[in-house]
């Protein structure tokens, strides 16, 4: 362990879980064949992390679709409740829709009568978010391994020797400790990722939007801005890409692209009820006991 290791200091214990599965995914594949020293031996060690990281999770997953299901059938009346607190269309400026109140003392018991209604149908807001909350400590102890790793410091469970293998490590050339900013073979290797990672983040917030949320879900202020993020979150992670190690950019590709097929599934198999989804599943169950009967 480095010196700067102590039972009291959470992310020293983060750091040896996540360099204690890079280690182990590493051994396991230079076992199999692939050259310790070279960068596919690591760079598949990263993606491993990340399939155990969201394995782990799945769990939460779940009980996040829950709390979003039961969100979903809440959506009535959290819509009946916000009318009985917006101004008539009448009073509006233009005569247009009504709009939400800005009295701070009716804002407040909106707040407590929402907060009330989830509590009673035991929904938490951030219970979806849960998972990816999780995965920020994580990527903040695979950042302190790869920077330890490409000054040649043994960082959690690394050793020396695998602290210099992985920072020499290189993919078409560039230092897995390297970044897009770093011009070369980085800052196309950096770009390529970057790509994956904003396209499939795209990608699966517009399903989420388009085919797992309710029409009625997406009218107003909120809506507006669920709509927004469409195009916001991926521009947010592809600028954010930019600095950090490439070692870091792999896992978080290779997480978007879980997350992609991930949506897939649930929109699939366990969609929102209300929402386009939903919809479509009911309609292939109908058509497959019509099929049924009819044999």
């Amino acid at each position: 362990m480095p010196e700067s290791w102590s039972l009291l200091n959470p992310l020293a214990w983060l750091e040896a879980a996540v360099s204690g599965v890079l280690v182990a995914a590493h051994a396991l594949l230079a076992a199999a064949g692939l050259d310790p020293a070279g960068g596919a031996a690591w760079t598949a060690a990263v993606v491993v992390l990340v399939v155990v990281v969201r394995v782990a999770l799945l769990p939460l997953v779940v009980r996040g679709l829950r709390a979003a299901h039961r969100s979903a059938a809440l959506a009535p009346q959290l819509r009946a409740l916000q009318a009985r607190y917006s101004r008539p269309a009448g009073s509006t400026a233009g005569g247009g829709r009504p709009r939400l109140t800005r009295d701070p003392a009716d804002l407040a018991r909106l707040r407590a009568e929402q907060t009330a209604l989830y509590r009673e149908a035991g929904v938490s807001p951030l219970a979806p978010l849960l998972p990816a909350l999780l995965q920020v400590p994580v990527m903040i102890a695979l950042a302190r391994v790869l920077d330890g790793a490409a000054r040649g410091h043994a960082v959690g469970l690394l050793t020396p020797v695998l602290a210099l293998q992985a920072g020499a490590a290189t993919v078409l050339g560039a230092p897995l400790s390297g970044s897009l900013l770093g011009g070369g073979a980085g800052a196309l290797l950096g770009g390529v990722l970057v790509l994956v990672v904003a396209s499939t983040t795209w990608a699966t917030t517009y399903l989420q939007l388009t085919r797992g949320t309710d029409s009625a879900a997406l009218e107003g202020p909120a809506g507006q801005a669920q709509r927004a993020t469409v195009w916001l979150l991926p521009l947010v992670m592809a600028a954010t890409s930019a600095a950090v190690p490439l070692g870091l950019l792999v896992y978080w590709a290779t997480s978007a692209v879980w997350s992609l097929g991930q949506q897939l599934a649930v929109l699939r198999w366990l969609p929102t009820p209300g929402s386009p989804a939903a919809a479509a599943r009911d309609a292939r169950r109908g058509a497959a006991s019509r099929a049924v009967t009819a044999r």
